[in-house]
């Protein structure tokens, strides 16, 4: 089985055609996005459209949390408030019910490998803001977050959000498809193996 999974595409419409592009070009059976859908690029609501008709499993990241709560929900992006109100005004009921029923993680087993993803890593998933502080990687936050018994459970956590490509124990990272950099990670399980590569998108 093969899963692909890409992060972060801030309205770059010409960068999502283009890692749908090379994704497919792998066969994957299966493809995840970590969420991240708005913010920097100026084609959010084509972004929005084009992961809304497809097959892909949606996970919903902060910037949804932002188009879905205002940025209330972080004091950190208080500067970002009126980009954010803007988008909710734009946002039709079809396209704000997509956003809302975009999951926080999502969880799978296959034959015997239990795998996690998520945009970040989880500081509380109950919280208004479930996902560690950027500030979680210098601190110390986050190489603690990884070694938790909680993380242990899984095979593989794959998360986005940070824009870069870094392996932390069982945690990996994807770097942010719509930015400079971009990549894509393929997951290739077998009975008795699992392995991952981080893809640059050219």
């Amino acid at each position: 089985m093969k899963i692909a999974v890409f992060s972060d595409i801030h309205g770059n419409l010409k960068a999502l055609n283009k890692t749908l592009e090379q994704i497919n070009a792998k066969a994957p059976d299966q493809i995840v996005f970590l969420g991240d859908i708005f913010q920097r690029g100026n084609e959010e609501f084509q972004c929005l459209e084009r992961l809304k008709q497809s097959q892909i499993i949606c996970l919903k990241g902060n910037c949804e949390l932002y188009a879905e709560h205002s940025v209330d929900v972080d004091p950190d992006v208080e500067h970002l408030r009126d980009y954010y109100e803007g988008i909710r005004k734009r946002l039709t009921d079809e396209e704000m019910q997509f956003i809302k029923q975009m999951p926080l993680s999502y969880e799978k087993e296959y034959l015997g490998h239990k795998m996690r993803f998520s945009h970040f890593l989880f500081l509380d998933i109950n919280a208004a803001y479930p996902f560690l502080p950027l500030s979680s990687l210098k601190n110390g936050d986050f190489d603690r977050a990884c070694k938790s018994e909680e993380i242990a459970e899984y095979d593989i956590v794959v998360v986005g959000h940070s824009h870069q490509n870094f392996v932390n124990e069982n945690v990996v990272s994807v770097s942010a498809s719509g930015l400079e950099g971009a990549s894509f990670l393929l997951i290739e399980i077998s009975e008795d193996d699992l392995r991952f590569e981080h893809i640059n998108i050219e």
